[in-house]
Order: C-alpha cells, then sequence, then structure tokens
C-alpha cells in the first residue's frame, strides 16, 4: 500500500511539474532562426509570345529566415518570418524541342505570418503542424539557350503560402531544438514573356528561444 502510493505521487507531482512548465510557456514572446533546403519542384512555364512552354529545372538551394513569435496557448503559436532564397537554373525542358542546358537564377524574399499547433504531449520532443500566408518579392534572370530564352532580367511581386509540420526538443524549458518540412508556393510568376510556376519543398532546421520574462 506504502508503495501504491509512494508511486501516485510521484505520477501526480510529475503531472503536476509538466502542466506548470507547460503554463509558463503561454503567450510568452520567443525568437526563432531557421535554415534548411530548398528542393523546388521543376518549374512549369509557358511562353507568352511563342507559346513554348515546359519546365524550368533548378538546383536545389539553402534557406535562411528569421521569426518572431507568440504563444496564445499552450497549443497554439504566431510567427511573423522574413526568409531568403536564391535558386539557380539547370535546364530547360522545351516540349517538343527537348532539354537544354540552361543558367539563370530566381531570388525571393518573403514575409509571412505562420500559424503552428503545438501538439501536448508529456515528451521534450513535440510534434507541431503549421501554416501561413504572407508576400513575396521575386527577381532574378535567364540565360540564352538556342535562341528560345533571351537575356533578360526580371522581377515579380506575388501572395505567397505554406503548410507543413515537424518535431522540436526542448532540452530546457526556454530553448527549443527544431526540424520540419514545409510546402511552399505562390500566384504564378510573371517574368518578361514568361509566365512560372512557384511551387518548393523546403526541409529546415532551426532553434526556438523564449525571450526572458520578469
Amino acid at each position: 500500500m506504502k508503495k501504491f502510493l509512494l508511486s501516485a505521487l510521484l505520477a501526480a507531482t510529475t503531472l503536476l511539474a509538466y502542466n506548470s512548465s507547460a503554463q509558463a510557456q503561454v503567450s510568452r514572446i520567443y525568437l526563432a532562426g531557421y535554415m534548411g533546403l530548398n528542393t523546388g519542384t521543376d518549374q512549369n512555364f509557358l511562353e507568352t509570345q511563342t507559346n513554348n512552354s515546359g519546365d524550368f529545372e533548378f538546383d536545389n538551394a539553402v534557406t535562411f529566415a528569421g521569426a518572431l513569435g507568440i504563444r496564445l496557448s499552450r497549443q497554439l503559436r504566431l510567427e511573423g518570418e522574413l526568409s531568403y532564397r536564391n535558386k539557380e537554373m539547370s535546364n530547360v525542358d522545351i516540349a517538343g524541342s527537348g532539354v537544354f542546358q540552361a543558367e539563370g537564377e530566381i531570388d525571393s524574399t518573403i514575409v509571412m505570418a505562420n500559424l503552428y499547433y503545438d501538439f501536448d504531449v508529456p515528451w521534450k520532443t513535440q510534434p507541431y503542424i503549421g501554416g501561413g500566408i504572407g508576400y513575396g518579392w521575386f527577381g532574378g534572370e535567364t540565360d540564352d539557350v538556342s535562341g528560345i530564352l533571351v537575356n533578360e532580367a526580371f522581377d515579380d511581386q506575388a501572395f505567397v503560402w505554406n503548410i507543413g509540420g515537424g518535431f522540436k526538443y526542448r532540452p530546457r524549458s526556454d530553448f527549443a531544438w527544431t526540424a520540419g518540412y514545409r510546402y511552399l508556393a505562390s500566384a504564378d510568376l510573371e517574368f518578361g514573356n514568361y509566365e512560372i510556376d512557384n511551387t518548393n519543398h523546403e526541409f529546415r532546421l532551426g532553434i526556438e528561444w523564449d525571450l526572458p520574462t520578469r
């Protein structure tokens, strides 16, 4: 009986400590930083003057992001994020003509408001899901390939959205390592005579650091 009471007391103490720790994080402001890999899918394009269509193929690119967040509750948190990536073109696959080596790049600077849901689990490793909307500024250039692509600098702006999820590991109450995936896309981009799809897969590692509270 004593062993049972001792075990029950220990379990209750552990649960109370966990709930107190989780409650202490409610509405706490934090900073976050992310670095990852952008593995853009082949981007469909249409050249409006000649009606040539096909796919631009891009190399993988490193992404960087910083965010300021606030925990609205034990599960919900809101982040304002600024991110940057630069994708270099490797090939162009033109319908009916074949695959050609191509050079060029597209860089993007994006601001987003992201909403995340952290699952309430009694472990240091915590799963989450989330999504967001925002606005992006895009620019770049293409180089001539077989007379189809012309040397051209371009820029455009578009609405952007993302959806994804991941895990975070919290070694202490005010700090966490994060690992996640998100699908990032925007409205079609218009670069000169080209209309280009913009879809991306991003795999990211990051940190969260809670700002000290009084």
